[in-house]
């Protein structure tokens, strides 16, 4: 009676069984192994997501681009002053590298010039937790160190603010940090000259200065030393050999075509083959000045004050306290103040010449930033930091891979809690919008 509910014992019926079976054991498997990752990349995107309300900002410059080079054009469609863009020959461009903007293409095929780009820049945020995870993994850090790292990336800087927002110039951060940490994963891992080259374009059309950090993948392409890393203290072989003068070709080969796309996208905005975007919006801006260039040595002084001394504000006018007593400096807050667990960089001793290494990346990339006549302005924490604290966080991975002191706990707690008062500030009195 119960013979019509059962299979056939056929040779085809075994062979499904068994596939389906090995399908759902190999699934399974591979939700234990990356269960973790899993989750702190979903976390990452459903905390960004609900903190944004859903907005679709209303600086959406790459969502303007893309649309614009759907038309085959490079000049976006401009709204008015409040928008950030470069007036040129009576159209307006775009400031920042189009990386950021193929990432809109898409969502621009789909709905046009209406694409929601902060929905884009959440992803780019999870996704850039994801690598950063994979990263801590590849170099065998602990899994509390691990997991308070993480939490310190995505709270304890800017990139939960730049994410939740959307807007163009935090797009461009995310983007670049997360083609940076691709980067690193790659290094830990086959060292493939194309793709580090790939990222590298990645990085640097998303924020120019990441030009300075490429001289550092160079290095750890050739020394293998980062891959190394990962082996350090735990008994295991040193990372399979590869042909590095094969993978120097590919990376020169990756770079070299960088090189003239960057000088067709000049060649297609400006009419030249030098990125006279900067120069142009410093000669523009009402904080800037009508000659000479948007980096000089005059404006160390004013960066140093942002980035280790500018503090909330506490003292208001008619020195009254009104709710919150402390309150966001909209011109920055140091990140003495916003991301102190950046000295656990500090511990970082072994191996040296990669620490060593580490270090002056930092220095190559956030050199820039330190001349530039502003820094970053409309902004929770010190958002330019955003461009050099992957090496920092690296630096930090090193330092505290085994172990985590109590004080660095304190600190990576401080920092989110910080960075949580930070979107929260900015969601309630200043984009309670769009």
């Amino acid at each position: 009676m119960n013979a019509g509910l059962d299979l056939p014992k056929t040779g085809t019926a075994v062979k499904m069984r068994r596939a389906v079976f090995g399908a759902l054991t190999r699934g399974a498997a591979f939700l234990r192994r990356h269960l973790e990752l899993i989750a702190v990349v979903a976390i990452a995107y459903l905390v960004g997501l609900f903190s944004s309300h859903f907005r679709s900002t209303d600086f959406n410059n790459y969502t303007r681009l893309a649309d614009a080079m759907r038309h085959g054009r490079m000049w976006i469609d401009y709204p008015g002053a409040w928008l950030d863009a470069i007036e040129y020959n009576g159209k307006h461009y775009v400031v920042d590298g189009p990386f950021p903007a193929l990432l809109m293409f898409p969502l621009v095929f789909i709905y046009g010039a209406a694409a929601n780009q902060t929905s884009v820049a959440l992803l780019v945020a999870a996704l850039l937790i994801g690598l950063a995870h994979q990263l801590l993994v590849k170099l065998q850090v602990a899994r509390v160190p691990r997991l308070l790292l993480l939490l310190f990336l995505f709270a304890g800087t800017d990139v939960w603010w730049c994410a939740e927002l959307g807007d163009v110039w935090f797009m461009a951060h995310l983007c670049a940090m997360a083609a940076v940490f691709g980067a690193f994963l790659e290094l830990v891992g086959k060292r493939r000259g194309w793709v580090i080259g790939l990222l590298s374009i990645a990085a640097f059309f998303s924020r120019n200065v990441e030009l300075f950090g490429i001289g550092f993948f160079a290095y750890a392409l050739w020394t293998g030393d980062l891959a190394r890393a990962a082996v350090m203290d735990r008994g295991e072989p040193e990372p399979a050999p590869i042909d590095r003068q094969r993978a120097f070709r590919s990376l020169g080969a990756l770079l070299s075509f960088g090189v003239l796309c960057w000088i067709g996208y000049n060649e297609a905005s400006w009419g030249t083959i030098v990125d006279i975007g900067h120069s142009v919006y410093f000669h523009q801006d009402s904080w800037g000045q009508s000659t000479g260039s948007p980096f000089q040595l005059i404006y160390v002084p004013y960066q140093i004050f942002s980035y280790f001394f500018r503090s909330p504000i506490f003292v208001e006018f008619r020195q009254q306290a009104q709710w919150p007593v402390l309150k966001v400096d909209t011109n920055g807050i140091a990140l003495t103040f916003t991301s102190p667990a950046l000295i656990l960089s500090l511990l970082a001793k072994r191996p040296e010449r990669l620490v060593v290494a580490l270090w002056i990346a930092t220095l190559a990339v956030a050199g820039p930033d330190f001349l530039y006549y502003l820094n970053g302005w409309y902004q929770f924490g010190m958002r330019h930091a955003l461009d050099f604290e992957p090496y920092l966080f690296v630096l930090m991975a090193l330092g505290v891979r085994d172990k985590m002191p109590k004080w660095g706990i304190v600190l990576c707690v401080y920092s989110a809690i910080a960075g949580a008062w930070g979107v929260w500030w900015w969601n309630t009195f200043m984009r309670t919008g769009g």
